[in-house]
């Protein structure tokens, strides 16, 4: 990865995408140090498809039944956007592409 993504904390350069209420957060997977931020609002349009997680923690595995919604972000974007607006964490997982 790029070391401009390197955790400043503990030096990882792994990283997880996290939506926190209106925020899209690349976080370090390790200890959890928010590396760069933007508004979620900014990948709205994208037809990349994912998964979107009730979050348990940096570097913790997902389990099935924390699944929120998954599919391309556009037609997700709505429940995602739901879910972290109380304040839970949303992990984001790209899926692989065909």
């Amino acid at each position: 990865m790029n070391n401009m993504l390197a955790c400043p904390s503990c030096g990882l350069d792994e990283t997880e995408s996290i939506v926190h209420f209106d925020s899209y957060i690349l976080r370090c997977a390790a200890c959890g140090e928010a590396i760069v931020a933007t508004s979620f609002m900014a990948m709205l349009e994208s037809d990349h498809a994912f998964s979107a997680f009730a979050d348990p923690g940096p570097g913790k595995h997902l389990a099935p039944e924390m699944l929120i919604a998954r599919g391309p972000l556009r037609q997700i974007a709505t429940t995602i956007s739901g879910a972290a607006s109380n304040g839970t964490l949303i992990r984001l997982i790209p899926e692989p592409k065909d």
